[in-house]
């Protein structure tokens, strides 16, 4: 997915980040150490619970994404690298969703209503999708083909 799309939104919502510029916003190595320190002080026991039955904590989470409501999207490190499973994390870790296909699917699935979130906006899949990508410091039209 990155390497047709690189880092940038979704439809005015839904943000992709990559790992290859530490010096962009949407790097993951910088934005999952943010998210370390943040959710391994956190009192959050639903969460704890759902990641450690596979055996990480919220700790080892690589957050590959976010939301314009800074919901946070995860990657769960666990056996092979190309079929991690994603969590999406509500903003305040009021809610969360587990699911086992991988990021592209949990991608298409958003984009084609095919996966509901709970506490994504309808709104988000009202539109025909759309990516703007990202480009040092702004974001570039461009449609989803």
């Amino acid at each position: 997915m990155l390497e047709l799309y690189g880092p940038g939104c979704f439809s005015d919502f839904l943000w992709i980040y990559e790992n290859s510029r530490p010096d962009i916003w949407p790097n993951i190595g910088a934005r999952s150490r943010e998210s370390s320190e943040i959710l391994s002080g956190k009192d959050i026991p639903n969460i704890r619970s759902a990641v450690g039955r596979l055996g990480v904590t919220p700790g080892d989470l690589i957050q590959w994404g976010s939301t314009d409501n800074a919901d946070s999207l995860f990657w769960v490190p666990v056996g092979s690298e190309d079929r991690w499973p994603t969590i999406i994390i509500e903003a305040g870790q009021l809610d969360f969703m587990l699911i086992e296909g991988q990021s592209p699917a949990v991608v298409l699935g958003l984009l084609e209503g095919t996966l509901n979130c709970r506490f994504f906006p309808v709104e988000f899949r009202d539109f025909d999708p759309l990516f703007e990508r990202w480009s040092g410091g702004q974001v570039g039209d461009g449609e989803v083909s």
